[in-house]
């Protein structure tokens, strides 16, 4: 197990006790594709990981498609239930028949994305239902959350996609934060070290910094 995953498996066993919960799962968040991936999980069953990472994803009214819909951080199961409209019985049976009778769902937002989520399994009845502390939970979990190195990079690649980086570009900016210098960037990514500075001052060009001290302060700030 490697250093990210222990770091989220203490995570996960926070809140599954906090929450006194029966089970709890971790997953990053695919946008593009609008779904989830399940990475890790405590105590939740294999059938149910199995068919949630199968065909009934698309069944979850709490899927990741709502949430980016909603801008939600976190909500229950039970409670969109109540206010819904139905037509999600097939689902509702699923997690049913899996001895689950409620899910907590927490979405991580940062810069106006979403990177991953924590379902918790049958929390219990009075916690579930305290926003204020859930809300604190989640901020604790996040950071957590936010250091799992493939989080990381999709943070630093969103931002800099806005300033209109090329893939290359993108690639240069994270070898730079990574402290490389321009002959081991050449070497890693595989051109010569000529077409490494153009793509340097490109970058420079673009996000309006002056060297690499301050790109690499630029995008440190953006993973803290």
């Amino acid at each position: 197990m490697n250093a990210h995953a222990r770091i989220i498996e203490k995570s996960l066993i926070l809140a599954k006790n906090y929450l006194d919960a029966s089970g709890i799962i971790f997953y990053q968040i695919n946008e593009d594709k609008k779904d989830a991936v399940i990475e890790s999980d405590i105590n939740v069953s294999k059938e149910f990981i199995h068919k949630y990472n199968g065909l009934l994803q698309d069944y979850d009214p709490l899927n990741v498609e709502y949430f980016l819909k909603s801008r939600k951080e976190n909500n229950l199961l039970s409670a969109y239930s109540m206010e819904a409209e139905s037509g999600n019985g097939v689902y509702q049976n699923f997690v049913n028949s899996c001895g689950i009778n409620d899910i907590l769902e927490m979405i991580f937002w940062k810069n106006n994305h979403a990177y991953a989520g924590i379902a918790v399994t049958n929390p219990d009845h009075h916690k579930k239902t305290d926003i204020e502390s859930i809300q604190i939970l989640q901020q604790v979990l996040e950071h957590s959350v936010f250091e799992v190195s493939s989080i990381k990079e999709k943070i630093i690649e969103n931002y800099l996609k806005e300033y209109k980086l090329t893939t290359r570009e993108i690639e240069v900016c994270s070898l730079i934060s990574q402290g490389c210098n321009n002959s081991e960037i050449s070497e890693i990514m595989d051109i010569s070290v000529g077409t490494v500075k153009i793509n340097i001052n490109r970058v420079f060009d673009k996000l309006q910094v002056n060297g690499r001290l301050q790109l690499s302060i630029l995008i440190n700030d953006l993973i803290k």
